[in-house]
């Protein structure tokens, strides 16, 4: 993996926002260095006190603008690795999930008992019914769309019967590893990808084969291969992930990190060797066809205890392309990036406090460099301009560093946003393939031979009710995502059942009277089938689930219906891992089933508050998605914010997507993204329009300050400096109101121009509220330094304001009766123009607060 700085040398110039917060500091510290020189040469004594704090102050800004460009390029790898992430991982786990599901249907298949008769009078010589076994595979190719040829085969490898009748090679012996493989294999099937003349003319196939064995004695007698569509497959699912404009590649690799397919065949071809991301790192930067490229590199995830062949999903996009803004961006507004911070608390910890500790220094330099300018000391005019411009930079610089915060916290909740949807999208492509299954399932069982001839008799006994029963049970202990395989006749009774978890309803006898029973006798064809809605069903033990029928035909006219076949889905466990198997690793994050536009919830995951059955209330535009569509948007839920996914079902194959069944359901994704934060319940400080310069008469300069929400003020002229509250030393057994000392040197004309130690007084005396004196030590704020009659002291404010000028008129001593009631005050300063109407600003007497402090 790169190191950081190799990260930021290499993506840095691909990432416009962090070219733009570069260009930004670049011009600050040119602005910086013009205003030291302007100091130096214009008031060079004052400048010798100031250039110093301006310079580290330059630093500390720099320094966090440093940090957060950095941090800004690791996001944006991240959100865009997430992307290629999804793609990776779900292009190679949904193949997997699909394969998994084949390797029970060859196991299933194998055992027809239609083929095994088929292949066991072939081995005899007896006479077979070509066109009955030819109008089988028909039925099981046109129901199981995925599979392009269904080849039947004698252990001579000769091929007997085969669904892709355009390759004419039936009767004829063919040579292929894979026979001699799949006869001395005892495995449930045996998986082989690659050239193979079972299917010639193609250049890769995935073939899914198992020896046919006689039902009597357990000899081998043929073998069976289904051939899977892959290129078609991984077509529909490279299709399915890309959006307009993607300039990703998806691939899958082998194991040999060849391509074996691709979404862009003229991008990257089929056989081109491709650098996979070694495993454990999160991207690689790989060379291709001359041009850099970010990329990642996921192995399938196994699925029910199937791991499939060793491939691996790849995507990999152009680092030209790779950090472009999306349609997702638009979501982020004002309000959520106010609560930003919560994203990420280690690096607003960071960004907060190192901001905070900068601004308030650079705040603390200009109001000690105010204080000077106010004593007739030096270059006045030419001071003062430095300050006005000293502020203007702190406030620019301070503006360049909430820019450039505000792009981080935009960039990652961007982030979170693209990966909810994408979490969800896979989340109900999941549900669709394995419904798509279901639906299949039903209606080929339900031309189970056995099945049609008894129920076509009429009249069924125990034997026969017996052998059907046994029939269910073979197919239920393959089939487990079903907890119960029910057969009905023509009257809506059920006459035999499967019953997987033992659960104690007995449906033997019992009248079906749901509306798809009946619906299921009046279907047209075998390709026809119904679900139930998703609902209550004492077949499933009282709780919702979906029950998928189709007909059962007359054995001699299959336009005479004569039962029907019921299979109960599991949904409770397998919809609630469905979702679960798609949640990000951060804990909070849920998932949940979405019946639209009812708002039903049908299914949910552990850190759900949610129960099925209960209504979705979310924004209604989740609920207008066009079917196969998605969006992500912030959600505010149980005070928290949320990244909030949503993908509604777009069916799988003619799942769906024929008319032959509407069923709206969307999958949510919620991930927590942070805390709403409380309004503060504090007062907020006084906000005071001090007077506009230029004053005509006598001025007096005032220097102001915070203690809680209140301003108050000293002379200027008393004033000495503003020093930072961590210089403080405790002190043992002082009284409460005496926080420390500090050491100070008065380098002022009229100072001792030696450090001496000072006092200072907690400045929370002057307020009327109780004071709690073991909460912990104070580190925000300021000391300042003010002369009194025997000496400088300190006292500790909660912050620095500004320092006015007033008409001396406008400052008014106090009489003798207020002087002589023992308060604080010197003077009070009317201000007409203030923003709090009848506001008095308070001149404090320091030589009172200490005699005061001394009393106590």
């Amino acid at each position: 993996m790169l190191s950081e700085a190799e990260r930021f040398e290499t993506f840095s110039p691909y990432i416009r926002s962090v070219t733009q917060c570069k260009e930004i500091l670049r011009d600050l510290n040119g602005t910086w260095g013009l205003i030291s020189a302007i100091a130096e040469i214009s008031c060079p004594t004052e400048a010798a006190t100031i250039l110093p704090a301006m310079e580290a102050t330059k630093k500390g800004f720099g320094d966090l603008e440093s940090k957060l460009t950095s941090q800004l390029v690791s996001e944006e790898i991240k959100k865009t690795c997430l992307e290629l992430e999804s793609k990776a991982q779900v292009s190679i786990d949904i193949l997997v999930r699909n394969l998994y599901e084949r390797t029970a249907d060859i196991g299933f298949l194998a055992t027809n008992a239609d083929i095994c008769n088929f292949v066991q009078a072939t081995v005899n010589g007896e006479r077979t019914d070509i066109d009955s076994i030819n109008q089988l595979l028909d039925e099981y190719g046109s129901k199981y769309t995925v599979y392009d040829d269904i080849i039947v085969l004698d252990t001579d490898s000769r091929i007997l019967a085969r669904l892709d009748r355009n390759t004419p090679t039936v009767d004829q012996s063919i040579s292929d590893p894979i026979i001699r493989r799949t006869l001395n294999s005892m495995e449930d099937y045996v998986e082989t990808f690659g050239k193979t003349s079972l299917r010639p003319g193609i250049d890769r196939s995935l073939i899914y084969s198992k020896r046919i064995v006689d039902p009597v004695d357990d000899a081998v007698i043929g073998v069976l291969c289904l051939s899977f569509r892959f290129d078609n497959e991984m077509e529909g699912i490279f299709r399915s992930l890309q959006k307009k404009g993607d300039k990703a590649v998806m691939l899958l690799l082998n194991a040999d990190s060849a391509v074996i397919a691709t979404s862009d065949q003229d991008h990257v071809p089929i056989g081109r060797f491709i650098e996979a991301v070694p495993e454990g790192d999160h991207y690689g930067v790989i060379g291709f066809a001359g041009r850099d490229y970010l990329s990642v590199t996921h192995r399938g995830r196994p699925y029910q205890g199937y791991a499939g062949q060793e491939w691996y999903g790849h995507a990999m996009i152009p680092l030209q392309s790779a950090f472009g803004s999306s349609a997702s961006d638009k979501e982020i507004n004002a309000e959520i990036l106010r609560h930003g911070d919560s994203l990420s608390p280690e690096l607003s910890s960071i960004v907060a406090t190192a901001a905070q500790d900068i601004n308030m220094f650079l705040h603390r330099v200009i109001w000690n460099g105010q204080v000077m300018a106010t004593n007739e000391h030096g270059n006045l005019l030419s001071l003062k301009a430095i300050l006005k411009q000293l502020r203007s930079m702190g406030a620019r610089t301070a503006q360049a560093l909430a820019d450039s915060s505000s792009k981080l916290h935009t960039t990652m909740i961007t982030s979170e946003l693209r990966n909810a949807e994408s979490i969800a999208r896979l989340m109900i492509d999941i549900m669709d393939r394995n419904l798509y299954e279901r639906s299949n399932d039903c209606r080929w069982w339900a031309l189970t031979s056995e099945i049609r001839r008894i129920l076509s008799e009429g009249r069924l006994n125990a034997d026969d009710k017996a052998k059907i029963t046994d029939i269910l049970i073979y197919i239920n202990k393959l089939y487990t995502v079903y907890t119960r395989l029910f057969i009905y006749d023509i009257k809506g009774a059920i006459v035999a059942e499967s019953n997987l978890h033992n659960d104690p309803v007995d449906a033997i006898g019992r009248q079906v009277n749901a509306a798809y029973a009946q619906e299921t006798f009046s279907l047209r064809s075998p390709q026809e089938y119904r679900v139930s809605m998703f609902e209550d069903s004492w077949l499933y033990e009282g709780n919702p689930t979906y029950v998928y029928n189709a007909a059962i035909r007359h054995i001699d006219d299959m336009n005479k219906v004569v039962g029907g076949i019921g299979i109960v889905f599991d949904s409770t466990p397998e919809f609630k891992h469905m979702l679960e198997d798609c949640l990000p690793d951060k804990p909070g994050s849920f998932g949940l089933f979405v019946e639209r536009p009812s708002g039903r919830i049908i299914a949910s995951t552990e850190g759900s508050n949610y129960k099925n059955g209960e209504i979705l209330w979310i924004d209604p535009d989740f609920f207008e998605l066009q079917e196969g569509t998605g969006k992500s948007k912030i959600v505010l839920y149980n005070r928290k914010y949320y990244a909030v996914g949503c993908y509604s079902s777009r069916g799988y194959r003619e799942f769906k997507t024929t008319g032959d069944y509407h069923n709206d359901v969307a999958a949510f994704v919620f991930i927590p993204i942070g805390e709403k934060a409380e309004t503060s319940g504090s007062e907020q400080r006084v906000a005071i329009a001090y007077p506009q310069e230029p004053l005509t008469g006598d001025v007096v300069d005032l220097a102001t300050f915070y203690i809680g929400s209140e301003v108050y003020a000293f002379l200027a002229a008393d004033v000495l400096e503003a020093m930072d509250v961590t210089l403080i030393n405790s002190l043992p057994g002082v009284k409460s109101y005496i926080v420390g000392s500090v050491m100070y040197c008065d380098n002022s004309p009229d100072g001792i121009n030696e450090k001496i130690p000072i006092i200072v007084i907690d400045g929370r005396i002057l307020t009327n509220k109780a004071v709690d004196f073991d909460q912990p030590e104070k580190t925000a704020g300021a000391i300042i330094v003010v002369r009194t009659q025997v000496g400088p002291i300190g006292l500790l404010v909660d912050g620095l304001d500004a320092i006015p000028s007033f008409e001396k008129s406008q400052v008014q001593p106090v009489n003798e009766l207020l002087r002589g009631d023992g308060g604080y005050v010197k003077s009070l300063v009317n201000i007409p123009e203030s923003n709090t109407s009848g506001k008095m600003l308070i001149v404090l007497n320091q030589d009172l607060i200490l005699a005061s402090v001394r009393k106590q």
